[in-house]
């Protein structure tokens, strides 16, 4: 594949792969200013600096197409490269059914037929569309999705610009109404529930750092750029979560606004005016065309590697003349409509997500830590400071959090929903193991 896409290219890809605007976060602010300022915080530096700090070391190292499927090959064999890179392409089952919803809750502000409670067919019609409308823009190679990317930032932050920068001369000329940290917690909430609803959430909002991995063959210098733009993507998503909602927050409280999806149209409305929540609602499906982009960019490439690795059919591997993987994209798409149809509300399938992108993490963290080990003179431009007592501290403090999701996850979703799927998702992979061995060989 060709290396055609620059740093802001990547920052762009990043940023709609993990964050998409401050959009998908109005559930945290809802259990009271302190409690989520104080989760927006820490949650970068306990989970989402640990995994770029990883991802940014073997980035570097080995910045192959394939990405964390690739530092799995090498650290952990066959085996193991098989295991995360089927878990990944399953996780996407889970995770990009996800933004089309979102694109048609948005939508419903405008033509309420879309919404839940609208027409079922009308909506699932609509997402199927969605679908093959990014595949085709996926066609046109990573440069194309790059750029749309770079175009989506600025659309999708325009509007939280305004409603920061009106939103600060209100408060200093007016004063603000309320305090953006205080009370910790909302009237009627407790720490306990609080924290179970909020935690998947907020680790969900910070999470795909490793999924520019995918790309790093396509980037023009992965080497360089690849720790760079997850450094400065640390900051950037933490800001865009944080600056916005302490603003709002400052301004309306937790009382006079209904935080849930959607919500920031209304804050926008009341504190700028109608014009802004109309234009911030619009930006809001703006921000799920983008993340759906990018995903599908860094998704298909799973099945491209395996393909050419002889697990999976090798006609995955077929790239058109803008170098894209026209038939991982084509069977991902197809696959991907397929789950929206059968599933009526993918809700129902999304708590697993946590837990299975907790194996596809462990074995993540496991490679740096074996390549650590068995190849300590790897020539790597980005290394961790700190030797093995930070290495260590990196890998358990993911673990950790990824721990808490489930744990929080059990209490509201039940036993199936959070580990039953998600364990059958994850004994897919062993269990597959040796008819996709045996395929590979009887292809060679």
């Amino acid at each position: 594949m060709k290396r055609t896409l620059s740093l802001s290219a990547i920052v762009g890809i990043i940023f709609f792969n993990v964050c998409g605007g401050a959009y998908a976060i109005e559930d945290i602010l809802s259990a009271g200013p302190g409690f989520a300022v104080l989760l927006m915080l820490i949650t970068p530096l306990v989970w989402s600096a640990p995994i770029a700090l990883v991802c940014a070391e073997l980035g570097a190292a080995i910045p192959e197409e394939g990405g964390y499927y690739a530092w799995s090959k090498r650290a952990l064999g066959p085996f193991g490269a098989f295991c995360q890179g089927w878990w990944a392409w399953l996780y996407t089952f889970i995770d990009i059914g996800l933004y089309p919803t979102m694109f048609c809750d948005y939508l419903a502000y405008f033509a309420p037929e879309f919404g839940e409670d609208g027409s079922g067919w009308l909506r699932k019609g609509l997402m199927v569309g969605m679908i093959w409308s990014f595949a085709l823009l996926n066609l046109f190679g990573s440069r194309t999705v790059g750029g749309f990317a770079k175009m989506s930032f600025v659309l999708v932050m325009s509007p939280f610009v305004i409603l920061v920068l009106v939103g600060l001369y209100q408060g200093l000329t007016r004063g603000f109404a309320f305090s953006p940290v205080t009370p910790l917690l909302a009237p009627g909430e407790t720490f306990g529930p609080a924290l179970a609803a909020a935690i998947p959430i907020v680790l969900w909002n910070y999470m795909g750092w490793d999924s520019i991995s995918t790309i790093a063959g396509e980037m023009e210098n992965p080497r360089r750029d690849y720790p760079r733009a997850l450094l400065i993507s640390i900051g950037l998503i933490a800001g865009v979560y944080v600056v916005p909602s302490m603003i709002a927050l400052a301004l309306l409280g937790t009382e006079q606004v209904s935080w849930k999806t959607g919500a920031w149209s209304t804050a926008a409305e009341q504190i700028v005016g109608p014009w802004l929540g109309q234009f911030t609602s619009a930006m809001g499906m703006v921000s799920a065309l983008g993340l759906y982009a990018a995903l599908m960019l860094v998704y298909s490439r799973v099945p491209f590697v395996m393909g050419q690795d002889g697990y999976l059919p090798k006609v995955l591997m077929k790239t058109n003349r803008w170098d894209a993987p026209w038939v991982s994209l084509v069977v991902s798409a197809l696959l991907y409509s397929v789950v929206i149809l059968v599933f009526h509300n993918l809700k129902e399938i999304a708590s697993a997500a946590v837990t299975v992108y907790g194996a596809m993490m462990s074995l993540e963290l496991l490679s740096f830590l074996v390549l650590r080990w068995r190849e300590p003179t790897l020539p790597r431009p980005f290394r961790v400071p700190g030797g093995w007592c930070v290495a260590v501290v990196l890998c358990v403090l993911p673990l950790f959090c990824i721990g808490m999701g489930v744990y929080y996850c059990l209490q509201e979703d039940g036993l199936w929903k959070v580990v039953g799927l998600a364990t059958a998702i994850i004994a897919s992979g062993p269990l597959l193991y040796p008819l996709a061995a045996w395929w590979r060989r009887s292809a060679a």
